[in-house]
């Protein structure tokens, strides 16, 4: 019949129909509409109804990582070396699995994630042949890959955007908490000028200030990002604004020198890279004058107190120092393979018996060369990654938003790494993980909603 729809009469011949639709070309396909009744209505509302999977056991998991007094002080210890949080994961895993999670396919970030995991492996097993006394060895390589795996357990679990917004909202929802312990602790030692008592760990209770005050600015940096760059309702910035809020006491009252600079440069790197980054030129000229004098006098104190040059150090940095010239030597006596894996501490090989507070230094002396080349590639996969779905990714989506802030991080993280491990303790590094994954999975994902 002419002027008929080549899908008239689709719900009492299907067979012919389909046989029809499938003849067109691909263009005219795509533009026809779906006949009430026929076959394909009931496929489209079927897959509209069906609702992703989620892995609540990952959501709890990321919602007590950095609550370590609570996870230490009160919940059972296993014992062998596992604790609760090992616990979580594996159940979050193996829910992963089971509800059928794939990793983002042809992804360079999850391959160099695997080579950095197995080179670690076998640097434990050198290890083993330079120190006496290597017991806890496995026990801080499987915390270490606990950390780094979450990439693989968010991929896995992430199906479509509200996933992603769910992910972002665990890493939320500690963060009230987190400041209110920070603020009580703060309270307690509270001065005017500064001194080292005043330096707090938060809700890090195994951990110090330096590693607790790391973890704040990755989760400060990235929900900078997500709240500049990505279109949110009212309610979804005000959340974002609150955690940015407590993320910032904690970062002020840990009094970490090097987390203050690393902030700094994070939020530096987003506004920069941002493509609206003119509308900020005047807001960010007004910070830099109105912000050194509305913050405490002891936080200032603290930043000032910071010179290399010979003969004014102070002992802490006069240590690290010293600490690094031992590392090197030891690197130029191991070059290729090094020590093994979470060896310099030791009096074997280092005579004070501490760490080297420099995680690029530490790779080359326990890891040698190719501990290097694993630790520097999976540095480059993580800043090439992000620097690529912010250059494909629509401007005010979460992908753009989600990636501009993983620019930022990854800043934060490589300095925050010049003084200090951030990198290997999972409390500290596993929200930086997670939002990496959700970068990976993020250009795998379908065309996001309207709904934000």
């Amino acid at each position: 019949m002419r002027g008929a729809h080549p899908d008239a009469g689709g719900s009492r011949f299907p067979l012919a129909a389909k046989a029809l639709r499938g003849a067109m070309p691909s263009a005219t396909r795509t533009r026809l509409p779906v006949v009430p009744g026929s076959a394909d209505t009931a496929q489209a509302s079927a897959r509209a109804t069906t609702r992703a999977p989620r892995n609540w056991p990952l959501f709890a998991f990321l919602i007590l990582l950095p609550l370590q007094n609570i996870t230490a002080g009160y919940l059972p210890n296993i014992g062998g070396g596992f604790n609760f949080l090992n616990v979580m994961f594996l159940i979050s895993l193996f829910t992963a699995m089971a509800q059928g999670g794939k990793l983002a396919p042809n992804e360079p970030m999850n391959t160099w994630t695997a080579v950095y995991a197995i080179y670690m492996t076998l640097s434990l097993l050198i290890g083993f042949h330079f120190v006496d006394d290597p017991t806890n060895h496995f026990n801080q390589l499987k915390d270490h890959m606990v950390g780094l795996f979450v990439i693989y357990v968010v991929q896995m679990s992430v199906r479509d955007w509200n996933g992603v917004r769910l992910v972002v909202l665990a890493t939320l929802l500690p963060l009230p908490y987190i400041a209110k312990v920070v603020w009580n602790q703060h309270r307690s030692v509270a001065s005017t000028h500064y001194t080292d008592d005043l330096r707090i760990s938060g809700t890090f209770a195994l951990l110090g200030a330096n590693e607790f005050a790391a973890f704040c600015v990755t989760v400060a940096v990235v929900l900078f990002a997500l709240l500049l760059a990505c279109r949110l309702s009212r309610k979804w910035k005000i959340v974002l604004m609150g955690g940015i809020g407590c993320m910032i006491v904690g970062v002020l009252y840990a009094y970490s020198r090097t987390a203050y600079i690393s902030l700094i440069m994070g939020m530096v790197v987003v506004i920069m890279v941002w493509r609206g980054r003119l509308k900020l030129i005047l807001p960010l000229c007004l910070a830099v004058v109105v912000l050194p004098a509305v913050l405490p006098a002891s936080v200032v104190e603290r930043f000032d107190s910071t010179t290399v040059e010979e003969g004014k150090r102070d002992e802490s940095t006069e240590l690290r120092i010293e600490y690094w010239k031992i590392a090197w030597a030891n690197f130029l006596r191991n070059p290729v393979v090094g020590t093994g894996y979470h060896t310099f501490h030791h009096r074997e090989i280092n005579p004070y018996g501490r760490d080297t507070h420099n995680l690029y230094i530490r790779t080359l002396s326990e890891g040698g060369v190719l501990g290097a080349i694993a630790l520097l590639g999976i540095l480059i996969a993580v800043l090439r990654t992000a620097m690529r779905e912010v250059r494909e990714a629509r401007t005010g989506t979460w992908r753009y938003a989600l990636a501009l802030g993983m620019m930022g991080a990854w800043v934060s993280m490589v300095i925050a790494n010049l003084f200090g491990d951030r990198f290997t303790y999972y409390p500290v590094i596993a929200y930086f993980w997670a939002y990496m994954g959700l970068v990976v999975k993020a250009r795998h994902l379908p065309p996001e909603d309207s709904a934000r």
